[in-house]
């Protein structure tokens, strides 16, 4: 039960919502919300130990609030604006009115009202026209659950002017075992011909729920690449919409789940094209174990007047596990001409010859199984452009560097 009740209208989501058909709801009730708390000084030791270490600015949350002594922004770069969200709202001269007006196209849930309600503070990042940023900037949202609230919100707000570019990691964590989590929400806006590589690494504790929302506006030649990687949490949800609002932008999405015990994996995803000549590309991995369930809901919407649209989704899933269970849900709507879009979906087990293969070689069973694996998930981390954060996903998996 909330503390605060959101104004909006919007009621909580149930298992006839296709977008939380599995979801685990009895969890989601337990969730509450409220202001900002900050416990920066419950931070255990080794949370630190959690955060992969990237050169460049650094600027960490803690229970939706900017912890000024955990993050690193002392050194940053001409034409990189990175600050709290909490003073950049403050600051009429900067764009944020639409982070808390959201103008949603029929993908508002509770979850996101309380999120622009309770989610006030956490990071802002605006790079300036024709900026080419070297150094990745890294945003890292912890979530403590105390007595006020158990699940913190976040906002991050991301613009790159025209011609700019920047790499982002985001990185979400918890510092405790007890139950809560986290609501964060990322909005992005891509001005002209400015590329964006996004890269999201969940890895909250198996006692915690993590939703976590990326909105997306990309004008005309513009480009993204977002990767992301869904280890943690009992429930972990990543949603992306993605707004292919100009001529000729491009959006690369690509991700990896990794789930056991009785984890459940849920992406959401949905691409909508309104402009001329984009291109949109999904790939997903997914590898289940024990009792775990991975969700892959991916749309793309090409509306009226989207001529030229080239657009592709595949969605694949190996499960180690007779009780494991993957979900796939591959959407095409398609309302304009000469278009070109396709989608796959493979849900599958270890390859039994391969196993006989590499079992004939004089490899023990438990290591052939794991070189399989790894061969199948490496396909996804193998594509990390940030050689810290791939060497972290490695570790996190337990997967030795190539």
């Amino acid at each position: 039960m909330t503390t605060v009740a959101p104004t909006s209208p919007i009621e909580y989501p149930t298992r006839h919502d296709e977008r939380w058909r599995y979801a685990p709801h009895d969890l989601l009730g337990r969730l509450s919300f409220g202001p900002p708390s900050a416990s920066a000084d419950k931070i255990p030791g080794p949370i630190g130990a959690q955060i992969p270490a990237l050169d460049g600015p650094l600027i960490v949350i803690v229970n939706g609030v900017v912890d000024e002594r955990w993050s690193n922004l002392t050194a940053i770069p001409d034409g990189l604006r990175l600050s709290t969200l909490a003073d950049a709202s403050a600051d009429p001269a900067v764009p944020v009115v639409a982070h808390f007006n959201p103008d949603v196209d029929g993908a508002a849930d509770v979850f996101m009202a309380l999120n622009t309600t309770f989610g006030v503070d956490g990071a802002f990042v605006d790079v300036a026209e024709g900026q080419k940023l070297d150094a990745p900037i890294h945003i890292v949202d912890v979530a403590i659950p105390d007595e006020t609230s158990n699940t913190s919100c976040t906002g991050v707000v991301i613009h790159l002017g025209a011609d700019s570019s920047a790499t982002i990691v985001e990185t979400r964590l918890g510092g405790s075992e007890a139950f809560g989590g986290s609501n964060t929400r990322t909005t992005i806006t891509l001005d002209d011909h400015s590329t964006l590589e996004h890269i999201v690494l969940q890895d909250m504790p198996s006692t915690q729920v993590h939703l976590g929302r990326v909105e997306v506006t990309q004008h005309a030649g513009s480009a993204l690449r977002a990767r992301s990687f869904n280890l943690g949490a009992i429930y972990g949800r990543l949603a992306y919409d993605v707004h292919l609002a100009g001529a000729g932008a491009h959006t690369d999405l690509s991700g990896l789940y990794y789930g056991a015990g009785e984890q459940t994996l849920d992406q959401q995803i949905t691409v909508i094209h309104t402009a001329k000549d984009c291109t949109s590309r999904q790939s997903y991995r997914g590898v289940l174990d024990d009792e775990s369930a991975g969700v892959f809901n991916g749309g793309i919407d090409v509306r009226p007047g989207a001529d030229g649209t080239d657009a592709e989704q595949h969605n694949d899933n190996l499960l180690l596990s007779n009780r494991a269970e993957a979900n796939t849900q591959p959407r095409l709507e398609i309302l304009a001409d000469d278009v070109a879009c396709k989608h796959g979906a493979t849900v599958g087990q270890l390859d039994a010859n391969a196993m006989y293969y590499l079992r004939t070689r004089g490899i023990p069973a438990a290591d052939a199984r794991r070189l399989l694996v790894n061969a199948f998930a490496d396909q996804a981390v193998d594509d990390i452009g940030i050689d810290a954060v791939r060497t972290w996903v490695r570790d996190r998996l337990g997967t030795p560097d190539a």
